[in-house]
Formats: structure tokens, sequence, C-alpha cells
């Protein structure tokens, strides 16, 4: 696998991968750029190109690095595809190419694709935190430091150049937790969810954080024009909470309305029972064309339970329309 990995670098210096980036992608890249320089494969200071595919798909022909949907490391012809194969320990694609022999430091393996489990989403201080703002070699130094799921202080955070990242990071917090309140909903049985009309960068992990087991994004589409052509929305539940026998049933239908081939479609369920998404930042050209976003809050907020009480955010909206028409009055 190292030798056909080796040549197709050579021979594109290209890798594909998801869109968006984390630990791991993000890792595994740089990785890779440090172990094509070290070989001689590309110019010191040069990068690869970097393609983007939607999740759960690949590129024929290409080298895949965490596109997800796959188990493990495999060649199929003249396409290479790199991934965590968790039922055979390896639980990233970081951790692939430590196997493969490739450097990638030892707490970027143990942590890439574990951060709810090792971090507090309302942590703005370690690195794990800080992935997005990071770039591969702060990541490494970072990880090599073995601080990557640590409390950095004012003056590591000044040392590893992560100033002003903690100080963006902290600001999309408050957005976050702002956002979540103002889109609260109390279903029938007391049990409360979010369900947002747009996106919020980082909202699910807050909101399990701030204590809500289930997190409902509904953003409008726009085409390259920046006409609203349809709707994208994730539904997510927190780690060991699965979504309701509902929700699952009507994804496993979209998924099959949405399909692609045998191996992927644009909507995607999550095996565990605790992701459903359709488009968004991994798969930014799909879209759903049957809703509005408000008609999709709806159809979701009934598949969690009858009725469900009406959110703050809709409060608010109600109290400004009437002030709209009280004021033309």
């Amino acid at each position: 696998m190292i030798k056909t990995l080796v040549n197709k670098i050579k021979e594109s210096k290209t890798v594909v991968t998801h869109f968006g980036d984390d630990l791991d992608n993000k890792s595994s890249i740089y990785a890779l750029e440090r172990y094509a320089e070290e070989n001689g494969i590309i110019e010191k200071g040069e990068h690869l190109i970097v393609e983007r595919v939607p999740a759960g798909q690949l590129k024929e022909g290409m080298l895949n690095i965490d596109t997800g949907g796959h188990h493990g490391s495999q060649l199929e012809g003249d396409t290479i595809v790199v991934d965590g194969d968790p039922a055979n320990g390896i639980h990233s694609a970081s951790a692939a190419l430590a196997n493969l022999g490739i450097y990638v430091p030892e707490q970027i393996v143990e942590l890439a694709d574990t951060m709810p489990n090792r971090v507090s989403a309302l942590d703005s201080r370690s690195g794990l935190a800080l992935v997005r703002y990071l770039s591969g070699e702060q990541l490494f130094r970072v990880a090599e430091a073995e601080l990557l799921d640590k409390q950095l202080t004012n003056e590591q955070l000044k040392e590893y150049g992560l100033i002003e990242a903690h100080e963006k990071q902290q600001q999309v917090i408050d957005n976050a937790v702002e956002k979540i309140k103002a889109n609260e909903v109390e279903l029938p049985n007391g049990e409360k969810m979010v369900v947002a009309k747009e996106q919020i960068l980082g909202g699910s992990a807050i909101a399990y954080e701030l204590g809500y087991n289930y997190f409902v994004s509904v953003s409008k589409h726009f085409d390259s024009e920046h006409n609203e052509d349809g709707v994208t929305f994730a539904i997510t539940s927190k780690p060991g909470v699965r979504l309701p026998d509902k929700v699952k049933e009507w994804g496993r239908t979209l998924v099959e309305k949405y399909r692609i081939d045998e191996r992927s479609s644009n909507v995607f369920l999550n095996p565990n029972g605790q992701m459903l998404v359709a488009g968004g930042p991994k798969n930014p050209n799909f879209k759903i064309e049957d809703f509005t976003p408000d008609e999709l809050s709806e159809k979701i907020k009934e598949l969690f339970g009858e009725e469900p009480k009406i959110t703050l955010g809709e409060i608010g909206e109600g109290i400004e329309n009437i002030k709209k028409k009280n004021n033309e009055i």
C-alpha cells in the first residue's frame, strides 16, 4: 500500500478529502506533505493540492484521505482510500497513515476523531478546540508537546501563536450559546431540544454540553448567483443518545430518494443512529427542494413529538411582527 500511495502522490501531487477541516484530515494532509518533502517528491515549502468531495464519497483514480463512509485503507484499481477502521482498532485516517510508517505525532493518533470525549465544547484554550484555526505545523508542534487536550495558559497560547485563535473561538462559543437558548424547543414529554433555522458554528457540541440531547439545524441553500434554491439540514444527538425511530425511518427514505449509487447518497444517516445530514459544509452543492425552512423545521419537530412548544426565537419573531404592524397603523 505505501509504495502505491507514494507513486500516486508523485503522479498527481494531490490529496482528496472531505469538505471542511478537522483534526484528522488536517493532520493527515500535513503528514503526507512532510513525508513527500522528506522523500524528495515535492520541494521544501511546497504544498500538496487538496481537492474536496462530499463526506462519504471519493474521487476515482486519486488518493482519498478521510473521506468517510469507508472502513480502513483500500486499494481499488488505481483508487486509494485511507480511512479509519474502528472495528480493527484504527480510529482515524491519521492512525492509518501511522500504521503505514508515515510520521504522525502520537497524541494525534490517540485523539483524532475523539474530540467530544476529551474536551468541553465550551473550551476555547486547548489545541483540540482551536483546530480550525491551526496550520498542520502548529498542530504537530502542540501534539508533540502533548498539549492538544490541555488548557493552555496565556504564555502557551503566545508561544504557539494561538492568542488570536483563542479569542475567535471564545466569540464563536458566546454566539452559539445565545442562539441555542433562543431556539430551544420543549417537547410534550418535557424534554428540550434545539431547532435552529440557520447553521450555528459549533452548535451541536455546545448544545450537548449545555444539556440538550438533540440539535437540529435547518438552513437556506443558495445557488452560485446567491438565489435561494432549497434547504439543507442536520439532525444530531448527544453521544450515547440515539435519534427517535421516526426520525431514522424518515432519514432512510431520504437516503434512498437521493441515492447516488450503491455505496453513497447525498443524504447521510449514520449507522449508529446519531446523525442525519443533508447538504451542509461537507456537501455544499446539495439541497432539498421539497420544503421551505419553516416547513422543514415543523416536519422535524413533528417527528420528535406531537405539537412541540414554540421556540423562544419564534416568540421573538412574533413580537417583532406585532410591533411592525402597530407602527404601520
